[in-house]
């Protein structure tokens, strides 16, 4: 996500809540660039519109465990995006920088990021980032 000045914003938050907004902006509704909308996330996950409010407001921190494997299959990300500690943040880390290699790729960056580096080295590049997007999506099928 891109913050007013113009630089992307890693951070994914300390609560739930915090967290699931984050996933909304960052990882946004194909068809139409923007935050999925409550009533699909709920739709699609199985999680009432209600329940699924009040884990966006923070009113309900500790959802249960179906509820994460749900959020985090829709959204195609780790069940540990939700978790806390030292490889939660290492997983969160991994997204944030997937995010934001998207947004440069998005702005037509790509090329220019890569500009002076050999083909083997470009493919390199390339090759790391659709690992991490494979590992990522098998932590995801693991959940």
């Amino acid at each position: 996500m891109r913050e007013k000045d113009g630089s992307a914003s890693s951070d994914q938050g300390n609560t739930l809540a915090e967290r699931l907004a984050w996933l909304r902006r960052s990882f946004p509704d194909p068809e139409t660039g923007r935050p999925y909308e409550i009533k699909r996330i709920a739709s699609e996950t199985g999680i009432s519109g209600s329940q699924l409010y009040k884990i966006l407001s923070g009113e309900s921190p500790n959802p249960g465990w179906q509820h994460l494997r749900a959020l985090a299959a829709f959204f195609r990300v780790p069940l540990d995006t939700f978790d806390s500690g030292e490889h939660a943040d290492s997983v969160r880390a991994q997204l944030a920088t997937l995010v934001e290699l998207r947004e440069l790729k998005d702005s037509g960056v790509e090329s220019l990021s890569l500009r002076g580096l050999t083909p083997a080295q470009a493919e390199r590049i390339r090759g790391v980032v659709a690992d991490l997007r494979d590992s990522n999506a098998a932590s995801s099928d693991d959940a």
